[in-house]
């Protein structure tokens, strides 16, 4: 039973990664996504507002969620990728629900080097999280780019491309202001 559940998994994964032909969803710039403090999985707590400045990922997902635990290392993948080209992008997991133990049991699996919070109380149903996982990338200023509902290979060269060219076209119209 759980190598069909498994299998199954891995076809819809596949078979989503497939449709992701457009990649990203293109979002109104002029839309800021709101500041928010979360704590940490572990200790502490993340404000949003500290990856101003930088291309940033914020990673809607769940434990519950076969293919939002395996995007985690793509996400991982990705941030890796782009820093040997010298392009800084921060990376948020926010875990929807109070499942803490679950979420410091999957790092432990797959540890990543990005932040990883906890929207224990659901406070960010305000960023319209259709399904998990939800993608959101958001530019330095903290406006948001791009948008992909359900999951994507994010380190496939074609994705690695196109964000490297979203960083490119950002930094010549920075540069020309």
């Amino acid at each position: 039973m759980f190598n069909r559940i498994l299998a199954t998994t891995f076809a819809l994964f596949i078979c989503n990664s497939a449709f992701a032909e457009r990649l990203l969803d293109a979002m109104p710039r002029t839309m800021e996504a709101q500041n928010f403090t979360l704590p940490y999985s572990t200790t502490g707590e993340f404000t949003l507002d500290e990856f101003k400045g930088h291309f940033t990922i914020v990673n809607f997902w769940s434990t519950k969620c076969v293919i939002c635990r395996a995007e985690l290392s793509l996400f991982e993948d990705l941030k890796k990728q782009l820093a040997k080209d010298g392009i800084t992008l921060n990376v948020v997991a926010i875990h929807a629900g109070d499942d803490v133990d679950g979420v410091n049991e999957q790092i432990e699996v797959s540890p990543v080097s990005y932040a990883v919070v906890m929207d224990m109380d659901l406070e960010l149903g305000h960023w319209s999280i259709p399904t998990l996982p939800t993608t959101y990338i958001l530019t330095p200023e903290g406006n948001f780019a791009y948008r992909a509902i359900g999951t994507r290979m994010w380190n496939s060269p074609q994705m690695i491309d196109f964000i490297k060219h979203v960083y490119d076209d950002y930094e010549q119209n920075k540069d020309s202001s």
